[in-house]
């Protein structure tokens, strides 16, 4: 027998501010489903980050619930798991909501039975199939639950089974994409025909354990200005079809196109803010942009003048003018003395965030003074380097949660401080 089905994962609906490209982003994720409908999946599967904050605005919910009740009618399950920016420690998040509706099966639950986690078998009906899936966190916070699953339970169940995941491989990994929050591919269960991921924005194909295969699809469309930059350079996006038995694996997949896009980098090199704003002139004059998302990314150094004498916003607008539906020049790599101190620019709060985290960490040194081993050991491990960032970011994250109506400031406070003591050790240094 064999059974045929859909991996769709990393929408990010409701990702950006600009009305177009939001649009463009709930458009791709509408494209795949109706192509879903035309190639006559039997089921779907999304990998997580189906929304690009766990309470969104309600437009892109509305949209996405229209084209969730379509795929329902047409007898299509779909199974989904959070990503992680679904996921929510502290309330509801919309993902519940929906599944609460019966829009779709929350594919990832877990039972915990004593120091172990026992993932649940979702059996698709029509199919038979068997589906478990571990949702993803924040910062790489899932990775430890790996190492709790009850993989005999897990592993000894006969059939044709599907694992769905939500973070990275470190093997896997590209180094671009490399922050050490991943899991060792040794931590995936065995006996599984299919594993689906999500979370890495990098589409990825990998034969493992005999002829078992690992796939990313990466983003519909793409939620970052890195995204799209990707696809400028010719990354295609899409989704995956799949088709499976006892014996094969087929992986198909389908690139979905929503706009045309242009992305241009522009090395200046060490020029003065004249020259640069001349050269910038003569890119766009040779660019046909009607209909096309245009992404300029200017590289260099000012030698003369300031950033502020370059008239990025004239040149957006003319962009506009010509038809383009979006226009952006990104000058986050364009240096000079006023912004030696700060270099920060973006539609997106996570890459704002990012490169503000970089910036203030990069410059962080511990004092060479410091006598205690434990303490000085504490600051190595946890403050410097690599380790400050996802240290700050898992921190950072732990403060975004809201407080519950029903929670008191003071029972807020101590849940916030034991996640901090909790992620920075303290018992370490204090016995």
């Amino acid at each position: 027998m064999t059974i045929k089905f859909a991996h769709i994962t990393d929408c990010h609906l409701g990702a950006w501010r600009n009305d177009k490209l939001r649009e463009y982003n709930i458009k791709a994720f509408e494209n795949s489903i109706l192509q879903c409908i035309k190639e006559k999946v039997e089921f779907i599967v999304i990998t997580g980050d189906f929304f690009d904050i766990n309470i969104p605005d309600l437009a892109p919910v509305k949209r996405a619930v229209e084209i969730l009740r379509l795929v329902k009618m047409k007898g299509i399950e779909v199974y989904m798991i959070y990503g992680s920016h679904d996921f929510s420690a502290g309330t509801v998040s919309i993902i519940d909501i929906l599944h609460s509706a019966g829009l779709f099966v929350k594919a990832a639950e877990v039972e915990q039975i004593g120091d172990q986690q026992r993932l649940k078998l979702f059996q698709d009906p029509k199919t038979l199939v068997k589906i478990a899936g571990l949702s993803g966190r924040m910062s790489g916070l899932d990775s430890k639950n790996y190492k709790l699953i009850d993989l005999n339970t897990l592993e000894s169940e006969d059939g044709l089974k599907i694992f769905l995941f939500h973070t990275s491989i470190n093997e896997l990994t590209p180094l671009d994409l490399a922050f050490g929050d991943g899991i060792p591919i040794s931590l995936l269960p065995k006996g599984f025909k299919y594993y689906g991921g999500g979370h890495l924005h990098r589409r990825i194909e990998k034969k493992h354990d005999g002829d078992s295969m690992i796939i990313y699809p990466g983003p519909l469309f793409g939620a970052t200005f890195t995204d799209l930059e990707k696809t400028g350079e010719g990354e295609k996006r899409g989704f995956y079809i799949i088709e499976l038995g006892d014996k094969m694996i087929r992986a198909d997949f389908k690139e979905i196109k929503v706009v045309d896009l242009i992305y241009k980098l522009v090395d200046v090199g060490y020029k003065t803010a004249k020259q640069i704003e001349a050269k910038l002139e003569n890119t766009i004059q040779n660019l046909d942009v009607k209909g096309k998302i245009v992404l300029i990314k200017v590289k260099g150094n000012i030698v003369s003048g300031r950033r502020s004498d370059i008239s990025f916003s004239n040149f957006e607008e003319i962009l506009n003018e010509r038809g383009a539906t979006v226009s952006f020049i990104n000058r986050n790599s364009l240096n000079s003395a006023e912004i030696a101190k700060m270099n920060i620019y973006s539609e997106k709060r996570e890459e704002i965030e990012e490169k503000l985290i970089g910036e203030r960490t990069a410059f962080f040194k511990p004092d060479p003074t410091l006598s205690d081993e434990k303490i000085k050991t504490f600051v190595e491990n946890k403050l410097v380097g690599g380790s400050a960032q996802l240290t700050a970011k898992v921190l950072l994250n732990f403060l975004k949660v809201e407080k519950l109506d029903k929670v008191s400031a003071a029972d807020y406070s101590k849940q916030i401080l034991k996640h901090f003591a909790n992620v920075l050790n303290f018992d370490d240094i204090s016995t």
